[in-house]
C-alpha cells in the first residue's frame, strides 16, 4: 500500500474518531451542548409556552405541568397541532396531536381551565413563528411570559421570542430538564448551532 494511501485511511480514521465516536459520549456531547443551554431554574411568570417539538414535546409538558404545580404559573399556553396522531381507545377514533397534549397536561393534574389552546401556525422558522403567533394570542394581563423548551433550544428559542413578543413582557427561560438528560442532546448538535447563528443574524437585521 503506498504511503499517500495510508495517510488518507489514517486521516479517515480520525475524523471519525473526532466527529462520531468521541462526540458519541454523553459526557462530551453535554460539554458541546452547553453553550447553547440557558435557563433560570426559579422561573416564575404570568403564564409559561409550551414550545411545539416532535416526541421531546413530552418532557416540555412534563416540565410545565410542574410549573404549574408549584404555583409558578397560573397558566399554560401552547399551539395546538391538528395533525392526527394514535387512536384512543376510549373515545374509538384518532385524536389530534394537539388533544393529546391537553389529555396528558390534565392526566398530570392540570385543570382544563388553565390551559389555553391557540391556533396553529405555519412558518418556514418554526421557533420565530410559535414567538410571533403566541405574541397575537397572549391575553393583555400577561407580563412576563416562562418559555418551556429542550435544554439545547433554550438560547435561541429565547432570542427569537424576545425579539417576538412587545418590550412590555418579559421573557423567562426554562428548560424542560438538565442538559444532560434531555431527548435533544442525542441529536445533532450542529444543526442547533447553525439555527441559532441563522437566528442571530435574523435579530441583527431585524
Amino acid at each position: 500500500m503506498k504511503p499517500p494511501r495510508l495517510k488518507l485511511l489514517a486521516a479517515l480514521f480520525c475524523g471519525f474518531l473526532i466527529f462520531v465516536v468521541i462526540p458519541s459520549f454523553t459526557e462530551v456531547r453535554t460539554l458541546l451542548a452547553a453553550p447553547l443551554f440557558i435557563t433560570e431554574t426559579a422561573a416564575s411568570g404570568d403564564a409559561c409556552y409550551v414550545l411545539a417539538g416532535g416526541e421531546t414535546i413530552w418532557e416540555r409538558l412534563n416540565a410545565a405541568a410542574d410549573l404549574v404545580h408549584l404555583g409558578r404559573v397560573p397558566s399554560i399556553y401552547l399551539m395546538d397541532n391538528p395533525a392526527r396522531d394514535q387512536y384512543n381507545v376510549r373515545e374509538g377514533r384518532s385524536w389530534s396531536r394537539g388533544r393529546w397534549y391537553v389529555d396528558y397536561l390534565g392526566w398530570r393534574g392540570v385543570p382544563a381551565e388553565r390551559i389555553r389552546v391557540i391556533p396553529a401556525a405555519e412558518g418556514f422558522f418554526g421557533t420565530r413563528t410559535e414567538a410571533a403567533n403566541l405574541a397575537s394570542h397572549l391575553d393583555a394581563g400577561v407580563r412576563q411570559v416562562v418559555i418551556v423548551s429542550s435544554a439545547p433550544h433554550m438560547r435561541r428559542a429565547l432570542m427569537a421570542f424576545r425579539n417576538a413578543l412587545p418590550a412590555t413582557v418579559a421573557v423567562v427561560p426554562f428548560a424542560a430538564t438538565e442538559l444532560r438528560s434531555s431527548q435533544e442532546l442525542c441529536h445533532p448538535l450542529w444543526i442547533e448551532y447553525v439555527k441559532l447563528a441563522v437566528y442571530s443574524v435574523m435579530s441583527w437585521w431585524r
